[in-house]
């Protein structure tokens, strides 16, 4: 026992090998992959970004508006009966590996070095994509 009275000491007498981590948290790293962001006004909608996730995180889905015939009842922005582009982003889905970022030839995705932090409720981000 007296073998490990030097250990005790030393650990008692140190800084914590761990960070306290809700108390303290780490920026993450230059370059990290994180948080996919969507610029609808660069979109064209041509589903590569849809086409390329792996999870299915990105959904692109057209709605028509007059409460007509509609693929996925996601927004009720129009009622000129014409179609609106709808793109559904699920962050807790996502896996980050920034696919869809890679596939997007108009630079309509993008990342930044941010995680989502821990929720108790699921939200899906909804964005309406400009008709040309």
């Amino acid at each position: 026992m007296p073998w490990m009275s030097e250990n005790i000491f030393r650990n008692l007498l140190s800084r914590p090998a761990t960070r306290l981590y809700p108390a303290v948290k780490r920026e993450p790293p230059a370059g990290a992959r994180g948080q996919i962001v969507f610029h609808a006004a660069r979109c064209e909608f041509c589903g590569d970004c849809e086409r390329a996730c792996p999870t299915q995180a990105i959904v692109l889905d057209t709605e028509w508006g007059e409460g007509g015939e509609t693929a996925g009842a996601a927004w009720n922005g129009r009622n000129d009966g014409a179609p609106v582009w709808v793109r559904l982003y699920d962050p807790f889905r996502c896996i980050l590996c920034n696919l869809c970022v890679e596939a997007c030839a108009y630079g309509a995705l993008s990342s930044d070095g941010h995680h989502l932090a821990a929720a108790y409720t699921r939200t899906i981000t909804t964005a309406r994509v400009q008709t040309w």
